[in-house]
């Protein structure tokens, strides 16, 4: 009876695919999830969010973990065909002994509205966290700084409660 090979984990990342604790793997994450926005990708979005994952929107939209990520993402490529966002990091800062990484930048949001097209800005920050060799994302919040081109950017998001 031949021997079978051992099998390789799943779940441990190959050494090639270990990212590196160091400010430039994170950024490369960042760019991952903007190529993945502007490929319509949820999956790949999902893939860069851990299970614990938390985000806070500029209209103070809560998303929790990997399942909260993918309605959010489906939901805002369906409702706006047109959506794009980009992030740029001004700042990551790696604190390699817990393997987290802050990054802070600016975000623009565009996509068109019956009344106009809106554009909107602000500033981001996020956490990371190296997990299984892996840069994902822990929690994003997104401050809105200017809004033009629609009346979406009149309407106050609702208050919660």
């Amino acid at each position: 009876m031949p021997r079978l090979a051992p099998r390789l984990s799943l779940l441990a990342p190959s050494p090639s695919l270990v990212a590196p604790l160091t400010a430039a793997a994170v950024r490369e994450a960042r760019a991952s999830s903007n190529r993945a926005i502007a490929e319509r990708d949820t999956m790949m979005l999902v893939s860069l969010v851990s299970d614990s994952y938390h985000s806070v929107s500029s209209r103070n939209v809560h998303t929790s973990g990997r399942e909260g990520a993918r309605a959010q993402w489906r939901q805002q490529f369906t409702s706006r065909a047109d959506v794009q966002f980009v992030r740029t990091p001004s700042t990551v800062r790696v604190f390699t002994p817990w393997e987290m990484a802050e990054e802070t930048g600016s975000w623009v949001g565009r996509w068109q509205e019956t009344d106009g097209a809106v554009v909107i800005r602000g500033s981001y920050t996020a956490k990371w966290r190296r997990i299984e060799g892996r840069w994902l994302l822990e929690a994003e919040l997104f401050m809105p700084a200017t809004c033009s081109g629609s009346s979406y950017c009149r309407r106050s998001p609702a208050q919660p409660g």
